[in-house]
């Protein structure tokens, strides 16, 4: 309990050029790098895929890959801003687009 994290970015020859010192915030032993998705994105992403279903299955289909792909490219803004962002926007975007 209350041991700092140190956290070290180097370059390709080993030189330190940042340094981050983040006190141990864990919630009931969960780690503050996880990725949590709202029960309200899942609402939306299954009602578009229920609509989708109800038109064909291609369409269906589509929707279901692109939401997917929509995720998928939320996680690596993610992994590249390194900061909460909404998962909601890209993936429904693509999904209404393929929809209609």
């Amino acid at each position: 309990f209350g041991t700092p994290k140190r956290t070290l970015w180097v370059d390709r020859k080993g030189k330190v050029f940042a340094e981050a010192i983040d006190e141990d915030d864990e919630e009931d032993g969960k780690s503050s790098n996880s990725i949590r998705l709202g029960l309200g994105d899942f609402i939306f992403y299954s009602v578009l895929v229920a609509k989708a279903a109800q038109y064909s299955f291609a369409t269906f289909a589509a929707c279901m890959l692109v939401i997917l792909a929509g995720l998928g490219g939320t996680l690596i803004l993610l992994a590249v801003f390194h900061h909460a962002l909404p998962a909601l926007p890209i993936s429904i975007f693509l999904g209404v687009l393929f929809y209609v």
